[in-house]
């Protein structure tokens, strides 16, 4: 089986839920996981004999106004890859991510091991933070330098290649629901937890960013309340 590093944001965010369930389900299947990143992943919350955390620390020093975890986050890749013996780097988020694993790769081949990469990019890495003129050439030289590129999605495939100068393939893997742990059900005792026995439901899964459209969730609860009970 595979041994498979996967860099991810180990915070609540999309992109790190879904990287760290993937690492979850890849475990379950024989395949060794090793997560790698500057905390223990939110998801991940129970031990399980095919997964390893690798934790990227990084020191404030006085000279840097911002600590260099990209950096940090390179080396720590290097030494993972060596000491596991991985075959495969899986990143999750473009920035800084598919970066640093670029750095790592070319470090690795230098000493003798090479290592592939697919990069994973998930949204606001391109929609958002990518297109500041900040980031945009190294976002998309580090798509390009990638050994395999997906997106969750056609419409963030088609942006990519919109707003960015990528020729890299890239091949898209629509986010995932486990329907052995949610499927609908009727569940009477929680709706009266709720106080909501008789009124519709409606639900926005998601943080509260502002990007999520925070503001057209409240307008829609605003304009079908009028109409329907509902919480």
């Amino acid at each position: 089986m595979l041994k498979i590093g996967i860099v991810c944001y180990p915070t609540y965010g999309g992109s790190g839920v879904v990287a760290t369930e993937l690492g979850k389900a890849l475990a379950d299947k024989g395949y060794k996981v090793h997560f790698i990143t500057y905390k223990e992943p939110a998801r991940y919350d129970a031990f399980h004999p095919n997964i390893s955390y690798h934790e990227v620390s990084f020191e404030n020093y006085s000279l840097f106004e911002f600590p260099p975890y990209e950096t940090a986050l390179a080396s720590r890749m290097v030494d993972v890859v060596k000491f596991e013996q991985l075959d495969l780097l899986h990143v999750h988020y473009a920035i800084p991510h598919a970066s640093a694993a670029f750095i790592a790769k070319q470090i690795l081949k230098e000493q003798g091991y090479p290592i592939k990469v697919i990069t994973t990019l998930h949204g606001t890495d391109i929609t958002l933070v990518g297109k500041n003129a900040s980031f945009k050439p190294v976002v998309a030289f580090s798509i390009n330098q990638s050994d395999g590129v997906t997106t969750v999605s056609d419409s963030l495939k088609n942006e990519t290649y919109e707003f960015f100068d990528v020729t890299k393939h890239i091949e898209v893997i629509p986010n995932f629901i486990d329907f052995g742990r949610f499927y609908k059900r009727e569940n009477s005792t929680f709706r009266g937890q709720l106080g909501c026995a008789n009124e519709k439901v409606i639900m926005h899964t998601s943080n509260f960013r502002k990007v999520k459209r925070v503001y057209d969730v409240v307008e829609i609860f605003n304009r079908v309340q009028k109409t329907i009970p509902l919480d």
